[in-house]
């Protein structure tokens, strides 16, 4: 058996070979690989691959890696060496959005490989900023305070200085990588799929609306109950929605 590529830690390359499409799911901050690893239990249409970057979760003794710029040609090199002849679709939420918008652009610039769909969710447009966002020059006050505005870690955590002591190290440096996502024109020929949450003011309908700005294809957006973390809140509903989303357009090649 082969080894498991470390930055698809859930998944071997034995698994679902004779899936002819693989979605590659990128994370928040904060996030690791684990935080879509429930997608993985059962078999869907396509293979679900996490990506997990250096020095997070099951690459924790890794060197983290603070520029995405020097992460992104080992990222994509992998994405290309694993996938094989599988049909490519990228899917991130928040900061993840961002990377995979990044990634899709540098695999068919590098490699000629042209992802067949991009789904974000919960994230401005790579042109634009989020005002509100935490940055990085702020202090550990201002860290907990975004993650009360997320209103996604438990009560007991926020009120454990211990606890907080231990995350928010981690949390910052992802977010000293957030802020290396920088745009320089990039527009995409391929299709767009954003996701909003209703109440996830940030990124509302509205201001997912506008990444059909930065592709050439077609453009769909729809809305979901919840706030920014419908994503994981809404569980096995919206993998399946995600699933369905990436493999709808792509079967005709193979009937």
């Amino acid at each position: 058996m082969k080894d498991k590529n470390h930055w698809f830690p859930f998944v071997s390359e034995e698994t679902n070979v004779n899936d002819k499409a693989i979605i590659f799911c990128f994370h928040h901050a904060g996030g690791t690989a684990a935080t879509y690893r429930p997608w993985t239990v059962k078999r869907e249409e396509a293979m679900i691959a996490c990506v997990e970057l250096p020095g997070k979760g099951t690459r924790r003794n890794e060197r983290f890696i603070f520029e995405f710029s020097d992460m992104l040609p080992e990222l994509a090199q992998n994405i290309v060496k694993f996938a094989r002849e599988k049909k490519i679709i990228l899917f991130g939420h928040s900061m993840g959005a961002a990377m995979a918008f990044y990634v899709t652009d540098y695999l068919y610039k590098i490699f000629g490989k042209k992802c067949e769909k991009l789904i974000v969710s919960g994230r401005q447009a790579p042109y634009q900023e989020n005002p509100f966002e935490f940055k990085t020059y702020m202090g550990d006050d201002a860290l907990v305070n975004e993650l009360v505005r997320y209103n996604a870690t438990p009560k007991a955590v926020l009120e454990n200085q211990e606890l907080l002591d231990f995350i928010l190290p981690g949390l910052r440096q992802d977010y000293i990588l957030n802020e290396t996502l920088h745009y320089h024109g990039e527009i995409l020929n391929v299709p767009i799929a954003a996701h909003a949450g209703t109440g996830d003011y940030e990124a509302n309908a509205e201001i997912m609306g506008l990444w059909s700005e930065v592709t050439t294809r077609p453009f769909c957006l729809e809305e979901f109950c919840g706030s920014h973390f419908f994503v994981t809140d809404m569980g096995e509903a919206y993998k399946k929605k995600v699933v369905k989303e990436a493999v709808k357009d792509i079967w005709e090649d193979y009937e």
